[in-house]
């Protein structure tokens, strides 16, 4: 069932004040121009239920970054910089590990990987441990 012009209304006030106003605003005129009352109702529905994610001007006030431009210029940096240069390519697996350590060294935290990974290894063998470990042991007679 489709709200009224009334209820519409304040549900723009009430949402404006959320910091929601384009998208609603967007639905009310596509109603106004001739859509179809299920499709503002099916519009209206789908923003009022990620209003939560929709807290523009309180990310904005935290300088948390709004948009799409800096996904695509991390993209741009991790992505395209390294593995599409000219005559590379990749299986799927090597290219996830270029990316992986590309994202460690482009991240600033090389140093406590490489030291944890490092602590994750066993200890190499010291060439006197290797050759006591080579040579046969006597056998009991």
């Amino acid at each position: 069932m489709g709200q009224t012009d009334a209820q519409a209304s304040e549900d723009h006030i009430r949402w404006h004040h959320a910091g929601v106003t384009i998208g609603i605003g967007l639905a009310a005129e596509a109603r106004a121009v001739g859509h179809t009352p299920q499709g503002y109702d099916q519009a209206y529905a789908y923003l009022k239920k990620r209003t939560h994610w929709m807290r523009y001007r309180h990310y904005s006030g935290q300088r948390l970054p709004i948009g799409s431009g800096i996904t695509e210029a991390a993209c741009k940096t991790v992505f395209t910089q390294r593995l599409k240069r000219s005559g590379m390519s990749w299986t799927i697996a090597g290219g996830q590990v270029i990316l992986d350590l590309r994202v460690i060294w482009l991240s600033g935290v090389w140093e406590h990987v490489h030291q944890r990974y490092l602590a994750s290894q066993p200890l190499p063998m010291i060439q006197e441990e290797m050759a006591k470990v080579a040579q046969p042991r006597p056998q009991a007679a």
